[in-house]
């Protein structure tokens, strides 16, 4: 059984972050690692993290933490973060939490259905900061977020070059993983 007290990631050694471990988070990071991605993954209960890394720490390269800095500080620059908790208060205090970890040029993707205009607001106020943010729906459940969700991410217009959610000329972290109809993902930004 893992424990907490034993998750000491090293720095800089993530792709990309999952903060929110609940069904949806937990098989969003599965689906991630399983396409070669290296993912740090927190959640706020340490039995969550624990359990993912006890059921399916072999499906992939999992960057566990026990506290948000230590998971923040696992992820390769520019840091990519996908927030994967209910919409509304937790989504606020996660997002204030992480804005104080953050340097400009880092990424938050909100993955929780949050309303657009939270999505909006959030968005100017990161920017002030440098931070870039994303709104991402994700669609298809928990089996879509484990096999392949549709993904729909719109938000920040500033360029994000050489980041995990570039979208030109190809964002291979967002073709990997998502549902594929006929040869194509299912991916479309929507900024």
């Amino acid at each position: 059984m893992s424990s907490a007290s034993d998750f000491v990631p090293q720095p800089a050694s993530a792709d990309i972050g999952v903060y929110g471990l609940g069904v949806m988070g937990a098989n969003l990071a599965r689906n991630l690692a399983r396409h070669g991605h290296s993912v740090a993954v927190f959640n706020r209960t340490p039995a969550r993290t624990e359990r993912l890394i006890d059921l399916h720490g072999g499906e992939g390269d999992f960057v566990p933490a026990a506290d948000a800095a230590a998971f923040v500080a696992s992820l390769r620059r520019p840091r990519a973060v996908i927030i994967m908790v209910q919409a509304g208060a937790a989504t606020e205090a996660v997002i204030e939490q992480l804005r104080e970890l953050l340097e400009p040029g880092d990424i938050i993707v909100d993955a929780g259905n949050t309303f657009y205009q939270d999505t909006e607001r959030r968005e100017a106020s990161l920017r002030e900061q440098g931070v870039h943010f994303v709104g991402m729906g994700v669609s298809g459940g928990e089996e879509g977020a484990l096999l392949g969700p549709s993904i729909m991410p719109g938000g920040t217009d500033a360029p994000m070059s050489g980041s995990v959610l570039c979208w030109s000329p190809s964002p291979p972290m967002w073709t990997a993983c998502p549902a594929v109809l006929t040869s194509a993902p299912v991916v479309r930004d929507t900024s």
